[in-house]
């Protein structure tokens, strides 16, 4: 509810919301990979991701995208110095950093900002409702049984519809223009956020974590809920950016 809130009411609640989610995420990547979330390595991690989504929030999108890259180089290089897995400090910066930029990037245009939004987000809602009861209701083959046993390929095919036809109707509800081309990316969308679903469950295996925190009492962390959003807002934003939304 508060996110809808912010999302409504745009700046600058909305880059407030954004940036403390962003914060608390990288927060649970080194949780999960230092086995401490507010070691060394975060404080390289959230001043850069701080100056990214300001970056953000006055429209300089291309500096933003630059102090990613920025931010990777930094902690591959604190990985090095520390005699550390290189992958893990290297990659906490894009993989939270360039999805919420691509979500202040998506509502930035007081036109269209807020509905966009709505689209994404009942799009990913849709998707995982979807997945779980078909999923539970069907069941059959596993998807990827090594990385999470509890997914299915019916699961992914019932997420996609679920996605499709959210997508579409809300499209044509906050009044986007071409609402079933709306549907069709949604369900492209659906889909790839399942594969972000299943790249946070193998870091978690990797790690041997359950959760990636427990902020969301009962239901995990920040990651844990926003797996999918994380790879959909970049393609959400890359599709509207080159023409196809």
């Amino acid at each position: 509810m508060v996110g809808l809130v912010c999302v409504h009411f745009g700046e600058p609640w909305f880059t407030a919301l954004v940036m403390v989610v962003a914060l608390l995420m990288i927060y649970e990547w080194n949780r999960i990979v230092d086995g401490f979330g507010l070691g060394p390595t975060f404080s390289i991690h959230a001043p850069v991701i701080v100056v990214v989504l300001l970056a953000g929030a006055y429209g300089e999108y291309r500096f933003g995208l630059a102090l990613i890259a920025s931010g990777a180089l930094a902690g591959f290089v604190a990985a090095v110095l520390r005699k550390q897995e290189r992958l893990w400090p290297t990659l906490a910066v894009p993989y939270i950093g360039l999805p919420c930029l691509a979500m202040l990037w998506l509502r930035y245009d007081a036109a269209t900002g807020t509905a966009l939004v709505y689209w994404l987000l009942a799009s990913i809602w849709a998707t995982d409702t979807g997945a779980y009861v078909a999923g539970r209701s069907i069941g059959g083959p596993k998807l990827a049984p090594r990385i999470s046993p509890k997914k299915t390929w019916a699961g992914l095919i019932g997420g996609v519809v679920a996605a499709t036809v959210a997508g579409g109707l809300t499209a044509w509800a906050v009044e986007l223009p071409r609402p079933v081309v709306f549907g069709a990316i949604s369900g492209m969308i659906g889909a790839w956020s399942q594969v972000g679903d299943l790249s946070e469950s193998a870091v978690k295996r990797h790690f041997g974590v359950k959760d990636s925190s427990n902020l969301i009492p009962g239901h995990g962390g920040f990651l844990d809920r926003l797996d999918g959003l994380l790879f959909a807002a970049p393609v959400a934003a890359a599709a509207v950016l080159l023409g196809a939304l």
